[in-house]
């Protein structure tokens, strides 16, 4: 067998090997060595050390160890385009919506200690479960979705039974954010005595037109517009309760609430901290999945502090006066404020909608499409027929849910208990269970302590959330109009 490349005497071959080591010098091999664990440490022990080191190390410039050339579906999913801070405003535009709003009500009911005491808890509690979260997207980088990493762990029963269940919440998200786009609407001309179905027709385009980005990170050109347009909201707010309340405003360290109204308040405080049902999503389009942590704390307390600097100045100015309002943004009943904040919320509703309409069309279209078409198309084609076939996802995805906000009138008021039977599960129970079954023998018996205290968390806020909110369901039930009212209300 004749070898492709040219022969070459031996003696030559001698000569040239020579006179290379007259010309270098050999240099002593580097051998890498493994840094010491120290005795009585375990290794993920260790990694974990590192990784709270590397939390805010923001100079990082390395390849992600996430970037695997062997996934099999990277072709016809988003790539991994964003950075850290990309994602930390993506983070903080999905987390610091409208549920914001609701906060000061809930300290009113609470009272300064309890108010502070849940907040402050479900703030290290999520950042807890965010963190279990990350470890699960380190270890297995090419999962995108709480579905397949149930698959992973648990087979296909596990998958179907989350992917319903995570599913079926981002499908409440959507047309919750959908109903309170046409509703703001109607707030904003309700002189003008213009049906609300008509409004959730402008919402429902509204968002179509902004869902047409195909990616969370095409989202981020945009997102900035929807943090701005809830943070000036927020400082409007500030600014006005304090001659709202004229000096009448009367807070208390306690409650003396019944157990109910307590525990609605509590769980929509609990509600504002809820995002985690998307952070695979998130991970699966970072460039570094080791930067996640970065955008989890900043975004964390970010939403933290404005959660409670509203609350902290409306309670104090408005408590208790008759003044107060859910959202409060509705103190500021007349005037051109009180449009500029209705039109910003609507901007906001929409485009932050669109994160999990993102996630939500894409799984719509990965379970049907190859039913019609045959198969994908590579998320890189950027032709005309591949626009138009998300444009068809998109407009079935978001026209599902106007028709379910408009044909259930007291939709308002279910949202309340998918949150507490869903977003419980979501963000406490399966990032938990995740851990645990994951990293069982990777840790010590006080190092399970804290995914079973969220755990429990998670599983008291499913079993009593739900009763506050079944109960809050029969009332709206017994008070609401017919299915397409053209006067409907908050």
């Amino acid at each position: 067998m004749k070898l492709p490349w040219k022969k070459v005497s031996t003696e030559k071959t001698a000569e040239l090997h020579v006179e290379d080591a007259n010309m270098k010098p050999i240099q002593p091999m580097e051998v890498a060595t493994e840094e010491p664990v120290e005795e009585g440490e375990t290794e993920f022990e260790k990694s974990f050390e590192e990784a709270m080191k590397e939390s805010f190390d923001l100079s990082r410039r390395s390849r992600s160890s996430s970037f695997d050339p062997n996934d099999p579906d990277k072709e016809y999913v988003p790539p991994r385009k964003m950075s850290w801070w990309m994602l930390t405003l993506l983070m903080c535009g999905y987390m610091v919506g409208i549920g914001v709003l609701s906060i000061p009500s809930a300290f009113q009911t609470l009272g300064w200690i309890g108010g502070v005491f849940v907040l402050t808890g479900a703030y290290f509690i999520t950042t807890a479960t965010g963190y279990f979260l990350y470890y699960m997207g380190l270890r297995y980088p090419t999962v995108r979705s709480y579905a397949s990493m149930s698959r992973r762990l648990w087979g296909k029963p596990g998958m179907y039974f989350t992917a319903t269940i995570a599913y079926s919440y981002f499908f409440a998200l959507l047309t919750s954010d959908l109903l309170t786009s046409s509703l703001t609407w109607k707030n904003m001309l309700q002189k003008e005595h213009i049906c609300t179905v008509v409004f959730a027709v402008i919402a429902y385009a509204m968002m179509l037109l902004a869902g047409q980005a195909r990616s969370l990170f095409e989202i981020t050109y945009i997102i900035l517009i929807a943090i701005t347009f809830i943070v000036i909201p927020i400082i409007i707010v500030c600014v006005k309760v304090p001659s709202i309340g004229a000096g009448l405003g009367k807070t208390y360290a306690g409650s003396s609430t019944s157990f109910y109204e307590g525990l609605t308040a509590a769980m929509d405080i609990i509600f504002a901290f809820t995002g985690h049902l998307i952070y695979f999503e998130f991970m699966a389009e970072l460039k570094r999945v080791e930067d996640f942590p970065t955008a989890l704390w900043l975004s964390q307390t970010f939403s933290y502090a404005c959660y409670l600097t509203l609350a902290a100045v409306a309670y104090y100015y408005i408590g208790n006066t008759g003044h107060m309002e859910s959202p409060v943004t509705l103190v500021i009943k007349h005037g051109a404020i009180h449009y500029v904040n209705d039109v910003f919320m609507v901007i906001h509703v929409t485009i932050a909608g669109t994160i999990g309409g993102n996630v939500l069309s894409r799984a719509v279209q990965w379970g049907f499409q190859p039913l019609i078409a045959g198969g994908l198309r590579k998320f890189r084609d950027g032709s005309l027929r591949n626009r138009l076939w998300w444009l068809l996802w998109t407009g079935i995805t978001y026209g599902a849910a106007f028709i379910v906000a408009e044909l259930v009138p007291f939709f308002s008021s279910f949202i309340g208990i998918m949150t507490s039977l869903f977003s419980s599960f979501l963000t406490f129970m399966v990032p938990s269970a995740f851990y645990f079954w994951e990293f069982w023998h990777d840790t010590r018996w006080y190092q399970k302590l804290l995914p079973f205290f969220c755990f429990l968390v998670g599983f008291l806020m499913l079993t009593l959330g739900s009763y506050g909110t079944f109960k809050s369901l029969v009332v709206a039930i017994e008070s609401t109009g017919k299915p397409f009212s053209c006067n409907r209300k908050f």
